[in-house]
């Protein structure tokens, strides 16, 4: 039997921190790189304004390298590109919304001769240097995103990308856990890559569209007051859903802030964002408004000193002043290391009269990433023979099992392991979009016929006595 060709894996960031994602799969010695991202500084770090990955190993070995696939669209996946291309000139595979993203900031970095675009589709297959790689949709806090399958030698090294079980995606396209479901029935799966973001989190992860209800609450209990929400700009379904909530209330919708006047701009011509004729105003003219008819969406729910937020806080925006009465919303929850300044940014907002709702009060925001349940559930469907938590703090990283019952001691009445488990190996990877044959619920001991019935089940139920 002829040797297969060995596997190599490199990290060059994101494991044991948020941010900076960034890995080689290398074959042959060609190398296919896999998500260029930055992290925010921590506060030890002053006078930096981003960290990059290493990319040592890449500039050292520059003519080996063939291609970078990305998995979505997040600053912390693309943003470092901008950078690698000063050293590299290789294509860019990825959706067409994540290569928007990615554009805005290679542009503005003047290095659009230096790029070269390639736009896949969900489940699309295609020869990327040394191997085949497959693109499976899954469901995150940005449209369009990828687990990544990279079909080796050695068998399949699966990326989950960053990801979520949502049952209810705002747009309808669900995690295709039956793919994966089908290339460890098939092939295998030889070694995966699993988000560990929320991996100490029990339970399940709310789906984006219950958020869409809090808002419109928030806007209802806001009349005749100005409203501002800050959210990430390329959070799009969450800009459908503050759009949506603000149209309903009888409200104009002004964005604030580059990056999100881009993103809006960029959503609306590739048709992942609708917004009614005649809503959107330009900031300037939301003066003209009265405060009741008024909606700001903004950049800077991370603190961040420069963004438009922060510069609202301090005073300093020249085209929004927060005034006594105004409600800020704050749509996002601190990335670690950015707590003080969020909170600094929250203090600010108090003093100046603004009335602010943040994740802390209101149900503002939802994880974009699996919890335990739904890291479970992967486990279960992929069998890998090899397993890397990725994307997670030390801490994180370390709690994420490498089977789907390492959690067993810290079970509680929202975590359904073994119920989501039975339901997905009757159909493989089904998350609710067919009938499954029917069962009895192994943690409540009630008659379940559907992964829906199971999730439900499990947020509902305290588990039978064994």
């Amino acid at each position: 039997m002829a040797k297969r060709s060995p596997v190599r894996v490199v990290f060059l960031g994101g494991l044991g921190e948020i941010g900076r994602n960034c890995a080689c799969v290398e074959v042959d010695g060609r190398i296919v790189v896999l998500d260029c991202g930055v992290m925010f500084p921590d506060p030890d770090m002053p006078g930096v304004d981003l960290v990059l990955p290493d990319f040592t190993y890449l500039r050292e070995n520059a003519a080996r390298v063939e291609a970078v696939v990305i998995t979505h669209g997040h600053e912390d996946h693309v943003g470092g590109l901008a950078y690698l291309l000063r050293d590299l000139e290789v294509p860019i595979y990825g959706s067409e919304l994540s290569l928007g993203l990615a554009r805005n900031r290679i542009d503005e970095a003047g290095l659009a001769g230096r790029a070269q675009y390639v736009e896949v589709t969900d489940g699309e297959r295609r020869s990327i240097g040394p191997c085949e790689v497959e693109f499976i949709p899954v469901t995150h806090s940005v449209p369009c995103s990828f687990a990544l399958a990279f079909h080796t030698p050695q068998g399949v090294v699966l990326h989950s990308g960053d990801f979520k079980l949502d049952l209810e995606p705002v747009d309808g396209r669900r995690t295709d856990l039956a793919r994966i479901g089908a290339i460890s029935s098939d092939e295998g799966v030889a070694l995966l890559l699993s988000d560990s973001t929320n991996a100490e989190e029990p339970g399940f992860t709310y789906s984006e569209s219950t958020v869409g209800a809090t808002m419109a609450r928030v806007f209802a209990a806001s009349t005749g007051r100005r409203v501002v929400v800050a959210c990430f700009a390329s959070h799009i379904h969450r800009v459908q859903q503050v759009m949506d909530a603000a149209v309903a209330s009888g409200r104009k919708v002004a964005t604030l802030g580059r990056s999100m006047a881009k993103n809006v701009d960029l959503a609306q011509r590739l048709g992942l964002l609708d917004v009614p004729a005649g809503a959107l105003v330009e900031i300037e003219d939301i003066d003209r408004l009265r405060p009741g008819d008024v909606c700001v969406i903004s950049t800077g729910s991370q603190g961040e000193p420069m963004s438009a937020l922060s510069l609202m806080a301090t005073g300093d925006n020249k085209w929004f002043q927060v005034t006594d009465g105004d409600v800020v919303v704050i749509s996002a929850h601190p990335i670690p290391g950015n707590e003080w300044s969020v909170g600094r940014v929250i203090d600010e907002l108090h003093r100046r009269g603004a009335e602010v709702v943040h994740s802390g009060s209101e149900a503002v925001h939802v994880s974009g990433h699996a919890r335990q349940g739904e890291l479970r559930t992967l486990l279960a469907v992929a069998r890998p023979k090899a397993f890397v938590p990725v994307h997670g703090s030390t801490a994180t990283s370390s709690t994420t099992p490498s089977s789907p019952g390492g959690w067993a001691s810290r079970r509680t009445r929202s975590s359904c392991a073994r119920t989501v488990t039975s339901c997905v190996s009757m159909r493989r990877g089904c998350i609710g979009t067919a009938p499954c044959p029917p069962a009895t619920c192994t943690w409540t001991g009630r008659w379940v016929t559907s992964v829906t019935e199971c999730f439900e089940t499990a947020a509902s139920s305290p588990r039978r006595a064994s």
